[in-house]
């Protein structure tokens, strides 16, 4: 993200970020050039307070090659890999002083059986210390998959992360397509940390600015005050000119988008990052 981006994201009243931990935009694989990213966001007024980690080696071998990282694939070097580079991605969110990083287990729509739940709990057992030694919280996702709906992620941090050092990032889009928000919700339970904030039709993950679409956005203020919710919420929002405008007049728009819903949503819940 260019200066000028950067600046415009400031100037909305942002100070926090989510930082996708995506090639070649953040460089999170080279520890002093991800410390230098850290000293840049810092140069314009913010800081990372959450990372997404990689699921994917880089945007280019995504777009170019369809290359993706799964934890729960059935190739074991495969899991082995997307392993890797989520440990790589703690390590870095660690390096920008981020309080937690973001975990897809798999990918939307997978098909989830004995094999893959098992899967599922030894990556997350593997992470788990890398993330303490990081001095990072790790966070699994909703992300539209029977075993990633939020009471089937509670169950399996249970079970292996009795303690409660990990929770859930509730995907708030997500999970009006698959589960229900209020479900979703009530059933994260006290494993809640950390919202994805973004609106669609309930039909399809559009990444829609809060209001285009026909999330409860009032019911679901109010389950968080009543859940006296304090964790962070991070706005996802799509670009849906695939990178043709530029960023600052994308962000620019969007602050003055969502004037309304944020005041709305900061009487009853911290501010999205």
């Amino acid at each position: 993200m260019d200066a000028a981006a950067l600046d415009a994201v400031r100037r909305s009243g942002y100070r926090t970020v989510e930082a996708w931990l995506a090639e070649p935009h953040v460089p999170w694989r080279d520890p002093a050039a991800c410390e230098r990213f850290g000293a840049r966001l810092a140069e314009h007024g913010l800081r990372a307070g959450s990372v997404h980690l990689p699921f994917y080696p880089s945007v280019p071998e995504l777009r170019e090659q369809g290359r993706k990282w799964s934890v729960i694939h059935a190739d074991a070097a495969e899991r082995a890999a997307a392993c890797a580079g989520a440990a790589d991605g703690l390590r870095a969110a660690g390096l920008l002083g981020a309080a937690c990083a973001v975990l897809h287990l798999g990918w939307q729509r997978d098909p989830w059986d004995a094999h893959t739940q098992g899967w599922a709990r030894e990556a997350v057992a593997t992470l788990l210390p890398i993330a303490a030694e990081a001095g990072v919280r790790l966070l699994l996702e909703n992300i539209i998959s029977t075993g990633t709906r939020t009471g089937a992620l509670r169950a399996l941090l249970d079970e292996v992360d009795p303690s409660g050092a990990a929770g859930i990032c509730l995907d708030l889009g997500h999970a009006h397509v698959d589960g229900g928000v209020m479900n979703e919700l009530r059933d994260a339970g006290t494993r809640l940390a950390h919202l994805h904030v973004h609106d669609n039709d309930g039909r399809e993950d559009a990444h829609l600015a809060p209001g285009r679409g026909s999330i409860p956005w009032p019911a679901v203020r109010q389950a968080l005050a009543d859940a006296r919710y304090d964790g962070m919420g991070a706005l996802e929002l799509r670009d849906f000119s695939s990178g043709e405008r530029p960023a600052a007049a994308l962000c620019s728009e969007t602050s003055t988008e969502l004037h309304d819903f944020r005041i709305a949503w900061e009487a009853c819940t911290p501010a999205p990052a």
